[in-house]
C-alpha cells in the first residue's frame, strides 16, 4: 500500500512540472521577438585572426530526460511462520494405589488339647557307690623310720630284764612251738597291721618286709620292702598302701618277744603281709 501511494504522488508531481513548462516557454519566445538587441561588434583584421580559431560554441545543455520512477515491485509479504504447536503431553494413566488387603477374620482361639497326665517317673536304680580311693600317702620317710627304730630300742632296753626272765622261763618250760620264727614275729604285728579291706581284690595285695632285730627284740635297722619297685611303683594305689602299712606295722609293734636261744634264726627274717592274715 505504501508503494502504490508513492507511485501516485510521483505521477502528480511530474504532471505539474510538465504543465508549468508548457505555460512558461511559449511566453518567453514572444517577448524575444518584439525587442531589439544591440550587439557590439569589434572589427579586426584577418591577419589577426588567421591563426585564431573560432571559439567553439558553448554546448547547449540537453534537457535531462524526465526520470520516470518505476514503481518498485511490491515485495511479497512474508508468509507467517507456521506456528509449531508443542505436542501436548500425553497424560500418564493414573497409578492405582494398592488397596490394603482385607484383614483376615479373627478365628476363634483353639482350646488347647488337654495335657495327658505324665506317668510317674520310675525310681532310678541305685548306682553302686564308687569305692573310696585310698588316701595318697607319701613314700616311706626314712628319717621317721629311724626315729621309730630308736624309740623301740629304748623301750626294749628298759624292759630287757623282765623280758629275758620271761624268755628263759618260756624256754625252760619247753613250750612246743610249731610255728616258725616268722610266724611268731608276724603274730605279734597283727595288732599294728591295718589291712586295706576296701580294696577290690585284697588277696592280690601280698607284700613282704625284711626285718633286722637285736637280741632284745628291737629293730637294728629300718624295715625294708622286698621288691620295693614293684610295690611302690604299682599303678594300683591299694598295693602302695599295703606296702606302706606293712612297714609301719613292723615299726609300731617293736620291740618283739623272741626266744633268746634261737637269736641266729630270727635276727634277720622276712615276713609276708596279706590282707587276710592277722
Amino acid at each position: 500500500m505504501r508503494s502504490f501511494a508513492s507511485f501516485i504522488l510521483s505521477l502528480v508531481l511530474h504532471l505539474s512540472l510538465f504543465a508549468s513548462a508548457f505555460i512558461y516557454f511559449p511566453r518567453s519566445a514572444s517577448q524575444l521577438d518584439g525587442e531589439s538587441v544591440l550587439v557590439p561588434v569589434e572589427l579586426v583584421t584577418l591577419a589577426d585572426i588567421t591563426n585564431i580559431r573560432a571559439a567553439a560554441p558553448d554546448p547547449v545543455p540537453e534537457p535531462e530526460p524526465d526520470v520516470i520512477e518505476r514503481p518498485q515491485p511490491v515485495a511479497p509479504e512474508p508468509e507467517p511462520e507456521p506456528q509449531v504447536s508443542e505436542p501436548e503431553p500425553i497424560p500418564l494413566p493414573p497409578t492405582e494405589e494398592p488397596q490394603p488387603e482385607p484383614e483376615p477374620e479373627p478365628q476363634p482361639e483353639r482350646e488347647p488339647d488337654p495335657v495327658p497326665p505324665q506317668p510317674e517317673p520310675r525310681p532310678e536304680p541305685q548306682r553302686p557307690q564308687p569305692r573310696p580311693q585310698p588316701q595318697q600317702q607319701q613314700g616311706l620317710d626314712l628319717d621317721a623310720l629311724s626315729t621309730l627304730v630308736d624309740r623301740s630300742r629304748q623301750q626294749s632296753a628298759q624292759n630287757r630284764p623282765a623280758e629275758q626272765g620271761e624268755t628263759r622261763q618260756g624256754a625252760g618250760a619247753g613250750t612246743a612251738m610249731t610255728a616258725t620264727m616268722a610266724d611268731l614275729f608276724r603274730s605279734q604285728t597283727s595288732r599294728c597291721w591295718r589291712e586295706p579291706s576296701d580294696a577290690p581284690d585284697p588277696a592280690s595285695l601280698r607284700v613282704s618286709v625284711e626285718v633286722q632285730l637285736e637280741r632284745d627284740g628291737s629293730l637294728s635297722a629300718p624295715p625294708r620292702l622286698v621288691d620295693a619297685n614293684r610295690v611302690l611303683g604299682s599303678p594300683n594305689p591299694y598295693m602302695r598302701l599295703a606296702g606302706e602299712r606293712a612297714v609301719r606295722a613292723v615299726i609300731e609293734c617293736a620291740p618283739y618277744t623272741m626266744p633268746a636261744g634261737q637269736y641266729q634264726q630270727w635276727r634277720r627274717i622276712t615276713v609276708n603281709f596279706e590282707p587276710s592274715n592277722r
